[in-house]
């Protein structure tokens, strides 16, 4: 009997180590970005705060976003320029341990078009995409485990809301969870990683993209 209550043992070891251990590589090179006129250093600045002001992991996917968007909102109090908003954004998103993956990715050109032009003149929002390893949340969840996280950013030509869960205005940004379901579609094609930080607008059209705060 101790014999098969020690392979057990083992074999729950090594499920949990195995469950754990990729949450080692905390994809570091993300916090190495900068975002036009604002600094990695402010940036980190901004990445500090977020991890002070964690919100308690949720389960739901709408509650997670709703927490994600409060503590997106905290950080940004005050802030109209798109450069700190976009830095806010990542170091929100960054605190959980999310890695961003690639822009606009599940659009028909797959990210190819530059995302803030085509915001400016066709589109609507310019969708920022994240994997999330949902196991950082103090979960244990072998597989699937990557959840999806949009980061939603509003264009100029943004007239009307979206959804309950999109921006509100030109120039907000909201996010939007699906967590990982062995039910739905592959996730793969939406989180595929095409770069370690997210792509910031030309200066020329960086004011259109801006926040108008109320």
């Amino acid at each position: 009997m101790k014999g098969k209550q020690t392979i057990a043992l083992i074999v729950v070891i090594s499920a949990i180590i195995a469950n754990y251990a990729p949450l080692l590589d905390r994809h570091a090179e993300q916090d190495n970005c900068t975002f036009g006129p604002v600094s990695n250093a402010d940036y980190r600045a901004y990445l500090g705060r977020a991890k002070s002001l964690l919100p308690f992991p949720m389960l739901d996917d709408k509650a997670l976003a709703l927490r994600l968007d409060h503590l997106f909102d905290d950080l940004s109090t005050g802030e109209a320029n798109i450069y700190s908003r976009l830095a806010i954004m990542h170091a929100t998103l960054r605190a959980i341990g999310a890695e961003y993956r690639n822009t606009d990715g599940t659009d028909v050109d797959r990210g190819k078009s530059d995302p803030y032009v085509k915001a400016a003149s066709t589109s609507l929002t310019v969708s920022f995409n994240y994997a999330l390893d949902v196991n950082r949340l103090w979960m244990f969840m072998p597989w699937p485990r990557n959840a999806w996280i949009i980061g939603s950013l509003a264009g100029p030509r943004y007239d009307r809301q979206l959804g309950p869960l999109y921006p509100k205005r030109p120039g907000g940004i909201r996010f939007i969870v699906w967590g990982p379901n062995i039910f739905e579609r592959s996730l793969d094609d939406a989180i595929r990683s095409e770069g370690h930080c997210p792509p910031v607008p030309p200066a020329a059209l960086a004011d259109s993209f801006s926040f108008g705060l109320e």
